[in-house]
This record gives C-alpha cells, sequence and structure tokens, in this order.
C-alpha cells in the first residue's frame, strides 16, 4: 500500500499510510537534507501539504491575500517545488460569524490534488474544486447552508453569530469519480454531523449520512436528514427521506480525512465526541470508528474506543481527531487509529473486531499512573502546573490533553506503526505533553503494538530517540509522521522537524531554527507544524508561527 509518485492527499493515498518508498532518502542519505526554501506566506498553514509533479498545494488559514485587513478568508497556494515560487492562487473571503470554532478562517485540511483537479473543504463549511493548472474555481458545493444547484438541501446552522457552525477540517478522499468528506461542529450542541459523498466532477451531492444516531440500537440509513435542518423543499424525485425524531445523540462530527478501501468499497470515518459529552462508552455513533459504503453510503459497521482503554477513567471529550489507517497484517485486512484519551486500535477491516489495543501514554514500571501525565486539574487556574495527585486526577472528568490527535504513518519493511504524542500547547493544566516521561512519537511493532526501539529507566524512554525526545518542556507530537524508507520524520509543537532511523530510534537529522517562533500563548507558547509530505528527493512543511504574516513553507532536498 506504500503511497508511489505523487503525495496527492491527506497522507499520501487513501489508505493513509503516510509512507513513500521511490525516494532515495534513507537512513543512510538523510542527512545530506538542504533546506533550499524558506518562504513566509500570507496565513497560517495547519496542515500538511499535497504535492503533484512537482508543485506543492497547501492551503492558508487567516489569510492575508483573502481579506488584508482583517484576515477573515483563506487561501490554496500552489507553489513550485524546484523555485519555491508561488504560481497561482485562489482566496476567498468569509464573514467573521462563518470561522471555526477556535477562530481561524479559511481552511485546516490537506488537499486531494487528482486528474488535474484540486479538492478541499473549508471553515465556511464549504467544498471546493479548483482547476490545478490554474488554480481557477471549478465548483463549489456548500454544506453548511442549503445549496439548491448542488442537491444540497441542509441548513447545518444554530445560533448563528453566538456560537461556532458546521465546518469542514475534513481533508477529502477522492475516489472512482466520488469525493467523500466529513462536515460538522462539536462545540455546538445543537448541530449534527454529516458525511457527504459529492460527484467529482459536479459537486453535486450524491449521497449524505448522519453521523447522529437516531434511534438507539437502529443504524442510520443513508439519505435520511432531519426535519428540521432541511431548509430546501424536497422535490420528487429525490433520494432523500425526512424524520422528526430526536437523535440518540448530537455532535460525532468526522474532524479527519476519512480512509477508504477501494476493493471493500468501505469509508472509515473517525467520529469525535457526542453532545452532551461523557467517559466511555458513550452514546451513538461517537468515539470511534464508522464503517460506511462508499458507493451508495449504507452502514456497514461502527466500532468505538473500549472504556478501559483511556489513560483514565475520568477522561471525557474524549475524540478521535486524527484519521484510519489502513495496512495488512499476518495476510488480514486491519484499520488502526489513534484516539485523544491515549489509546491506539487494530480492528479487523470488514468486520470491525478489536484485534489489537495499546495505551500509549507512559506508566510508572509497576503499573501506576504518572500524575503528570493527562493531569485533570482547573483548566482556568492561574497556575500552568499545579500538584494534582492521580487520585484527584481520576475523580475528576476531565479532558486529556496528552493523548494523540495524529494520524499513524507505516514502515512496512520494518512491520512498524509511527503515531505523534500529545496535544494543543495552550492550556493552562499540562500544556502539550509531559515531556519528562513522553515521547513525542511513539514507534510500535504492527504485530502487538508493544514498543519497537530500545528503552530504560523508570518509567521506560527511548534511549536513542532521546537525543531529540524528553528535552524541550511542552513539545507536543500533535502532527503526523511520515516515512521514507527506513527513515520516519515527525514534527513538532517546538516548532521543529525531526528524522529518526525507522529502526532504532537514533535522531539522524533535524531543523529546529528554520520555521521560527511560537507566537505568545496562555502557556508561553502557541505554535504548530502538522507534519512534512514527502515526493521524490523532496521533503515540504508548513507552520503557523509567529512573525511576517504568520505562515512558513519549508522546502528541503536530498543534496548530492
Amino acid at each position: 500500500m506504500a503511497q508511489q509518485q505523487n503525495w496527492w492527499m491527506f497522507h499520501g493515498d487513501p489508505a493513509h499510510t503516510g509512507e513513500v518508498t521511490d525516494t532515495n532518502i534513507t537512513s543512510a542519505t538523510v542527512a545530506k537534507l538542504t533546506n533550499t526554501h524558506s518562504i513566509n506566506v500570507p496565513g497560517s498553514i495547519l496542515s500538511t501539504p499535497a504535492i503533484v509533479d512537482g508543485f506543492i498545494y497547501v492551503g492558508l488559514a487567516n489569510s492575508h491575500a483573502a481579506a488584508v485587513q482583517t484576515s477573515n478568508g483563506g487561501t490554496m497556494l500552489k507553489v513550485d517545488i524546484e523555485t519555491g515560487q508561488t504560481v497561482a492562487q485562489f482566496s476567498w473571503s468569509i464573514d467573521i460569524d462563518e470561522r471555526d470554532s477556535h477562530g481561524f478562517c479559511g481552511m485546516g485540511c490537506t488537499p486531494a490534488v487528482i486528474n488535474g483537479k484540486v479538492y478541499f473543504s473549508a471553515f465556511n463549511g464549504a467544498v471546493y474544486c479548483l482547476n490545478a493548472d490554474d488554480m481557477s474555481l471549478s465548483w463549489k458545493t456548500n454544506c453548511r447552508w442549503e445549496d439548491p444547484t448542488q442537491n444540497q438541501p441542509i441548513r447545518n446552522v444554530r445560533n448563528y453569530g453566538a456560537a461556532p457552525q458546521a465546518a469542514g477540517w475534513s481533508s477529502p478522499v477522492v475516489a472512482n469519480g466520488k469525493v467523500w468528506v466529513g462536515i460538522g461542529e462539536g462545540e455546538n450542541p445543537d448541530l449534527f454531523a454529516f458525511v457527504y459523498c459529492l460527484d467529482a466532477n459536479t459537486g453535486v451531492v450524491i449521497w449524505i449520512f448522519s453521523t447522529c444516531q437516531y434511534v438507539q440500537g437502529v443504524n442510520n440509513a443513508p439519505n435520511v436528514l432531519p426535519d428540521s435542518f432541511v431548509a430546501l423543499p424536497l422535490q420528487a424525485p429525490t433520494q432523500f427521506t425526512l424524520t422528526n425524531v430526536t437523535p440518540v445523540t448530537l455532535g460525532t462530527s468526522v474532524w479527519s480525512s476519512i480512509a477508504y478501501d477501494e476493493e471493500l468499497d468501505t469509508l472509515y470515518c473517525s467520529t469525535g465526541n457526542p453532545v452532551p459529552d461523557s467517559a466511555l462508552p458513550s452514546a451513538g455513533y461517537s468515539n470511534g470508528i464508522l464503517f460506511l459504503r462508499g458507493s451508495d453510503g449504507t452502514f456497514l459497521n461502527f466500532v468505538q474506543f473500549p472504556p478501559e482503554s483511556s489513560y483514565r477513567v475520568s477522561d471525557i471529550d474524549i475524540d478521535v481527531g486524527g484519521s484510519p489507517t489502513l495496512f495488512v497484517r499476518d495476510g488480514r485486512k486491519v484499520v488502526g487509529v489513534g484516539c485523544k484519551n491515549g489509546s491506539y486500535m487494530i480492528c479487523d477491516a470488514q468486520t470491525a473486531e478489536i484485534l489489537t489495543i495499546r495505551q500509549m501514554l507512559p506508566y510508572m514500571n509497576d503499573g501506576t499512573q504518572i500524575p503528570t501525565v493527562d493531569p485533570h486539574g482547573d483548566d482556568t487556574s492561574a497556575n500552568p502546573n499545579p500538584s494534582v495527585t492521580n487520585e484527584q486526577s481520576n475523580a475528576l472528568q476531565a479532558e486529556n490533553f496528552h493523548g494523540t490527535y495524529s494520524t499513524a504513518a507505516l514502515c512496512t519493511s520494518q512491520n512498524r506503526v509511527f503515531i505523534g504524542i500529545g496535544g494543543n500547547n495552550y492550556h493552562y493544566v499540562g500544556a502539550g505533553i509531559d515531556s519528562n516521561s513522553t515521547p513525542f512519537m511513539r514507534a510500535m511493532n504492527m504485530a502487538d503494538l508493544d514498543d519497537s526501539w530500545p528503552l530504560a529507566g523508570d518509567p521506560k524512554k527511548y534511549t536513542l530517540a532521546a537525543a531529540a525526545m524528553y528535552t524541550n518542556p511542552g513539545e507536543s507530537g500533535i502532527s503526523v509522521p511520515a516515512v521514507a524508507n527506513d527513515v520516519v520524520f515527525m514534527a513538532t509543537t517546538l516548532v521543529a522537524l525531526y528524522a529518526f532511523n525507522a529502526a532504532d530510534g537514533t535522531l539522524l537529522w533535524s531543523d529546529t531554527t528554520n520555521f521560527g517562533m511560537q507566537t505568545g500563548g496562555f502557556n508561553g507558547g502557541y505554535g504548530y507544524c502538522m507534519g512534512p509530505a514527502i515526493w521524490k528527493d523532496y521533503v515540504v512543511a508548513g507552520a503557523l508561527v509567529t512573525g511576517g504574516e504568520g505562515g512558513v513553507l519549508n522546502i528541503y532536498k536530498l543534496g548530492s
């Protein structure tokens, strides 16, 4: 399943393997990577780029090119990977009330670039298709507001101007003339969430699946829509029907890119927390993987992270923020995904049977929890590092900020799985990660999810990777790793990019200077590099940083 030729969508391919083998980048050559271009771009980069046929496609949030004075909009850039020059771009402006729940305008996903088209979703709830040659608009489908010309009847809007509205964080997946994407908003307690299937040529809606389960014990059918959210009269013939039932739960948004297996015609959609929130087990299609048939949206299966997978029984706002990854293990198709509660789960790709699960946050060698890992304290405290005991944390329900938002990358030659650890770095309590005990990336064997790099100490830490890990306070791996042959790249909130030997964790190369500095935040820092893309002998990564216009795009090339 390793990606060949182009890194054309999120994590390289519809299986989200994050792996490249047709490159000269190896453990023997990676030290020759040189930063050929460090480009100040007119807005923040909150995603990994796509690279197709020598051009980089990357989206911006809070773009100055869209609205110079207010930055209320976004931009999609097409950059020549050799020269670093922007050869074409597309910008759009939005109303301030159209921004996402974190205050971002524009976009935060990786585009899918295929067949001369560029597909992406945006924080205004719209899905765009551009012509790749000149970045002109081919079509646009609004999935927040009704869009009659595109067969889109839903108005997923409540408390407009006072609460965040349905948005698109999900990177599109494209195959068989279809585009699949998730649209929702878990921070607004009155909204639904949906998976959309659009015609790749026109953007016309083919089917819609509500990820908010309508009736306990009864699985949703595609194209059954909540009547109070349908703003257009349904004219026969139509594939849609209406329901007025009160759903089991709202929320359950698909935040990340949907994975797709063409042979099984199956979509794998990771889902977020329900509204109202709870610890596991949680209601409806929340905090797990939803299996849908790609062609018509038929429900196939659902699996939720089990309660014992959480680091603390008091973990809520669980969420699955990363994308599923498809691979073959012992001749069996499986799907793996990480959870914000700190665990990683591998399931059968057809039956959804849980095969292996592992809590990735560390314990002491006697099995006891570490008080500074996933602490549950007062998030409004003036003290960013309060002393909280395990007993206090286990009694107080709160969000696990130290788990994973990342998507795994594979190293198939060594049968290994790599995934980032740690969360955002702007909360008062336990911002980012407990860097004294926790690596910002976990290296695991595919077979059993045990650690594949040498460990020592109490708690156990990677010995060779410690040249970079456990070093900088709060440095977390909220981003996604990428693998080139036997090298695994990982970006962090420092803001930095590292390359490790996939075999043992030896640090082979790093860039801790060319991205720039974090912005000032509640806890002293706020900045992101969401991970690299790899194409031939190039590595490309963008970031949100302070200074300039808020964003930087770095291009690295393997030297002779």
